[in-house]
């Protein structure tokens, strides 16, 4: 406990200063299952932190070490705690697999098409642009008729349906119908959505999903358990520690003037909790409980060394009292609280240079004079390029799938295109033009963020093919969530790692699929990428179920609701969650 507050780590010189009749060995044996050796840091750790995270991971790394050093007791008494602590594998029955997972081969569903169509069929992945391409030579009765959709102005074949079987869409089919004009009397033909042809695709897609799930079923038992260690591997890994912050003691910490005995144990294993991880989500209710957890662990980690000079932002109703709450807790931390007459035009460089000057404790501002800083323009580069790639990726893909494609959602991409493109062009002046004084938010040195009331930045961008789903969101996001996305990316990029913010609000998902994702999308951009996740799409294809429903129109003609009904692989979406969560 000693080491660990004053330190933040198992400091075993420093606990032998405090113990001098007890043997380095000797304070290890005491401590067994509570420490463990970690070779790939060539030190002990708390099990908190040790036994946490992908612990399947951990554990081939530390094998593949033992390889080279044999007769370590240490590292295998570790690697002994890892595996014992591995989440039991899901077997394959228990499974809910959907066609289109990104994580499943693509050579996978070649084998599976070519049996479903009686046909070779090969398929391969682009994960650069989240797109399966098929090829097939020998076109069959099952692939030009059984499986095949006939509309006014051109075929729906089995394989272009196997393309949105995969990518989980439906096509979008016309007819031509002839109306009046009201005023002049005139007939002229238009083109409307084929309500008929629609369903009748989907209703083969499905067949095709379907028919996916029963071949898995067919399959031999060693493939299956291929496929399921395969899931096991990189989703079934996650182990969340038991958070107990019970022994820290806060030294600096003023109770007497906050008017209390102790913190509840709720926000001493909050506060635990992210100075292991380096952050997370703390859904803890409204009221002081909250606003102290950020008060101590913005300070514990700047007294420990985990983050240089930490930031809370929140909103102007309540920053006040944050910053009332910080200076009664600790009295003696250089705390920048500025008015809001320090952000007028006039001063605000004044305040940028004095947080980037000055060894601040903690600074506490708005979310509106969070916003009024600069973003790091190069970062700011990086991330429009990477989504104006990722829609002109989508572009390419629904333009090689010709007239299949809405005009609509065609339309609306090129007009994100364009959006994106004179974002980009600013940025890119901004730094044609960049003054030698400007200081922006990577200058001032902000190594952590908490973001009270974080739910007010839920809006951030995101691509999607699906834009027929009701309920996603505005792909184009709020200019604030993309604000507070460079500034997250700022930090992650210096630290090398996920996570450098920490997210509190009594309402983190208002029970959205792309909200989860976002936060995901925030807060651990390198743990989706392990998964093979790089999309909202590719996401949405492991973790939800989506339905279609049809519906008369007003004037008679069939339209199609699409709405992703259900989370599946809920236990492995919620150790995901929960490992950063408290």
């Amino acid at each position: 406990g000693a080491s660990l507050n004053k330190y933040g780590t198992v400091e075993l010189d420093y606990m032998s200063s405090l113990l001098p009749d007890m043997k380095e060995n000797d304070i290890i044996s005491s401590l067994e299952g509570r420490i463990y050796f970690n070779p790939e840091e060539n030190a002990y750790e708390v099990a908190d932190k040790f036994i946490s995270g992908n612990v399947i991971e951990k554990a081939e790394r530390i094998e593949s070490w033992l390889l080279d050093h044999p007769e370590h007791e240490e590292a295998k008494q570790s690697l002994a705690a890892l595996r014992a602590a591995t989440p039991t594998p899901i077997p394959f029955a228990d499974l809910d697999f959907n066609l289109g997972e990104r994580w499943i081969p693509a050579k996978v569903y070649g084998r599976f098409a070519s049996e479903f169509f009686g046909t070779d069929i090969g398929v391969s992945y682009h994960s650069n642009m989240d797109e399966y391409s098929i090829v097939c030579d020998q076109k069959n009765a099952n692939i030009w008729h059984k499986y095949a959709v006939q509309g006014e102005f051109r075929r729906y074949d089995g394989i272009n349906l196997l393309k949105h079987a995969l990518h989980n869409t439906i096509p979008d089919i016309n007819k031509s119908k002839e109306v009046t004009d009201k005023v002049t009397g005139e007939t002229k033909t238009i083109k409307v959505r084929d309500g008929h042809a629609i369903q009748m695709a989907n209703a083969k897609i499905e067949e095709i999903r379907q028919g996916f799930v029963d071949w898995l079923g067919r399959t031999p038992d060693s493939f299956k358990q291929q496929l399921a260690d395969r899931y096991n591997r990189l989703f079934n890994c996650f182990v969340r520690p038991n958070f107990d912050g019970t022994h820290q003691t806060f030294p600096d910490l003023d109770l007497k003037r906050l008017g209390i005995d102790d913190l509840y144990k709720s926000q001493k294993d909050a506060v635990w909790m992210l100075k292991t991880n380096g952050g997370g989500i703390c859904d803890h209710e409204v009221g002081a409980g909250k606003t102290l957890i950020m008060c101590t662990a913005a300070y514990e980690m700047k007294r420990l060394g985990l983050a240089n000079k930490p930031m809370i932002i929140g909103l102007k109703a309540n920053v006040f009292d944050i910053a009332d709450t910080f200076r009664k807790a600790y009295p003696n931390a250089k705390v920048l609280y500025p008015g809001k007459n320090d952000f007028n035009k006039q001063n605000r460089q004044r305040i940028f240079n004095d947080i980037k000057n000055n060894d601040w404790d903690c600074i506490i501002l708005t979310h509106e004079q969070f916003g009024m800083i600069p973003q790091a323009l190069e970062i700011q580069e990086a991330i429009m390029q990477k989504e104006l790639d990722s829609v002109e990726e989508n572009l390419e893909v629904l333009r090689q799938q010709g007239r299949d494609i809405s005009r609509g959602m065609l339309k609306g991409l090129e007009k994100r295109k364009q959006t994106l493109e004179a974002k980009l062009q600013n940025i890119q002046d901004s730094i044609a033009e960049r003054k030698d004084d400007a200081v922006d938010f990577k200058m001032m040195g902000i190594d952590h963020l908490f973001v009270d009331e974080s739910h007010q930045f839920k809006n951030l961008m995101f691509n999607t093919r699906h834009d027929r789903v009701s309920g996603l969101g505005n792909p184009d996001g709020s200019q604030r969530a993309l604000n507070m996305l460079f500034a997250i990316r700022t930090i992650q990029e210096r630290s090398g790692k996920d996570l450098g913010a920490t997210f509190l609000s009594g309402t983190t998902i208002s029970n959205s699929l792309t909200e989860l994702y976002l936060l995901f999308k925030y807060l651990r951009p390198q743990a989706l990428e392990k998964q093979g996740i790089n999309s909202f799409d590719a996401w949405a294809a492991v973790f939800a179920k989506k339905s279609t429903d049809y519906e008369f129109s007003i004037t008679n003609d069939i339209i199609q609701k699409e709405r992703f009904r259900t989370f599946i692989k809920v236990p492995e979406l919620a150790a995901f969650y929960a490992e950063v969560w408290e």
